[in-house]
């Protein structure tokens, strides 16, 4: 018995719709180095939110960065973030291209908990959160401390990629965006976390399809796994150079009204102050013995008239006698 095409196709059609799953990309991105981020996952398919959150969590651990963006754009897919859609995202992956440590995962089989990730880092690094809710940058104000920050970014959702035109439109302005909070952060060692909290069917496909072709079914490929990433370095030593910081002395305070009078005070077998003054104190010293000399030769002449006068006074007195 022969199965009619029409039978067969909607067979097929079943079959891949049995075997599609949910999913949402995670890209990200760290300034400074995080060692031994890929252990975190399963090989190199679709992997499971736990194993994504572990890697997450496992970077902000160190507490290496000053700032972390945590990005959810509602309808972002993989399609959105291959090498054929690099022209819509020139900012991040500026951004990505910087980064010490990159990890791009396609395929995660459900949305992250971004408020536990949130609620992490906050407790792990002592951090605390600012929210953008508007896609407007106006909402990350000024920083009045150096306390690290979670930059939650909840950007509007993606138009239907039915719509080409409008769709990449709205990732350029998102790309924009991020780049001009990005330029408010006071510290370069930042981490972008980016996903989506809507999760969208995906068709299994063979890995040997995905190692064939990893322009198109890898995030950012030609950054994320650029040969020159296979050996983990610290790509911006520059920027780590430890500072002392410079603390402005105290103001119209009794304390430093006390440290200027101790110094204004004049110690006579002070140093410092014989050592600024050294050719004053030895002009005045030659002058003293000078005066001194000066005296003490009169007082000698006169001693010696006088003296001269008693004995010439007793010689006379005694011839008259």
């Amino acid at each position: 018995m022969f199965i009619s095409i029409r039978r067969l196709v909607a067979l097929v059609a079943i079959t891949q719709l049995v075997a599609s799953f949910s999913a949402v990309p995670v890209l990200v991105a760290s300034h400074r180095l995080a060692k031994g981020l890929k252990e975190e996952l399963n090989g190199s398919g679709p992997q499971a939110p736990e194993s994504a959150t572990n890697l997450i969590k496992r970077l902000v651990t160190e507490c290496s960065s000053d700032e972390y963006l945590v990005i959810n754009q509602p309808g972002l897919v993989l399609e959105d973030m291959t090498v054929n859609e690099a022209d819509n995202w020139p900012f991040l992956r500026r951004y990505i291209a910087m980064a010490s440590s990159v990890v791009g995962i396609p395929w995660v089989r459900g949305a992250l908990d971004l408020d536990f990730i949130e609620q992490y880092i906050i407790s792990t690094c002592h951090a605390e959160t600012m929210n953008v809710v508007h896609d407007d940058d106006q909402e990350v104000g000024n920083y009045i401390d150096t306390r690290t920050r979670v930059i939650k970014i909840d950007l509007s959702e993606l138009p239907p990629r039915s719509d080409l035109e409008l769709r990449y439109s709205v990732i350029r302005e998102h790309d924009e965006l991020i780049r001009k909070i990005i330029r408010k952060l006071p510290s370069p060692h930042y981490t972008i976390i980016l996903t989506s909290d809507m999760p969208q069917n995906v068709h299994p496909i063979p890995n040997m399809v995905v190692e064939s072709q990893p322009d198109k079914y890898q995030i950012f490929h030609d950054l994320v796994n650029d040969p020159s990433r296979e050996l983990e370095i610290e790509r911006n030593d520059r920027f780590h150079q430890t500072i002392e910081p410079y603390w402005s002395p105290d103001r119209n305070t009794i304390n430093r009204y006390m440290e200027n009078k101790k110094k204004d005070e004049i110690h006579f077998f002070d140093y410092d102050l014989w050592t600024r003054n050294e050719k004053l104190i030895l002009t005045i010293i030659v002058m003293v013995l000078t005066l001194f000399t000066f005296q003490l030769t009169k007082l000698v002449k006169l001693l010696t008239e006088t003296v001269f006068k008693k004995d010439k006074g007793l010689i006379t007195h005694t011839k008259s006698e």
